[in-house]
């Protein structure tokens, strides 16, 4: 017959039922606390997000004063209308660009025909930011005081230049 061990029918102690829970109670907080740590680490540095840096664009529709025709449809922005700064979300400065060369908008562009459409395109700008602003070198400012910057998306940054040119088809003006 096989030899059984023991059964102690004595009752543990409060104190050992106390350091259990105690153990238990330390392990899940520890879990907590490393599972915490792990999300903020991945909620500040987002892995998922593509940072690559790529070649932005924005565009412009400018009046007769800050272009200048160049024959044959194809505009240039003066030296007062080129030189622009892309911002990040946090406004410091991601890259520098100059206007480029345009097109003179037809009558197919309703009010914005005799315009000027062109780009202003900045090289090696990282990508995953939330917001992007773009600033010239003239101060103006809204009336509540504060500098004037565009608002930009990456989607806005990514977009072509016959995209573009499509979304001013019959423009209206407001009044």
């Amino acid at each position: 017959m096989p030899q059984l061990a023991p059964i102690s029918l004595v009752k543990a102690s409060g104190a050992d039922v106390i350091v259990q829970r105690r153990r238990r109670i330390t392990l899940i907080a520890a879990g907590g606390l490393v599972l915490a740590i792990a999300g903020a680490v991945l909620f500040t540095w987002e892995p998922w997000v593509d940072r690559s840096p790529f070649v932005a664009r924005t565009y412009v529709v400018a009046g007769t004063a800050l272009f200048t025709d160049e024959g044959h449809g194809v505009c240039r922005p003066k030296e007062s209308a080129g030189k622009r700064k892309l911002l990040g979300e946090d406004k410091r400065v991601l890259a520098t660009g100059w206007g480029s060369e345009g097109e003179i908008l037809s009558s197919r562009y309703g009010d914005a025909a005799g315009k000027c459409l062109y780009y202003t395109e900045y090289r090696d700008v990282p990508a995953g930011e939330d917001t992007y602003y773009e600033v010239g070198e003239e101060k103006f400012y809204t009336s509540d005081g504060d500098r004037y910057e565009s608002k930009l998306t990456e989607s806005d940054l990514r977009s072509h230049f016959e995209e573009v040119k499509k979304n001013y088809l019959h423009f209206k003006a407001p009044r």
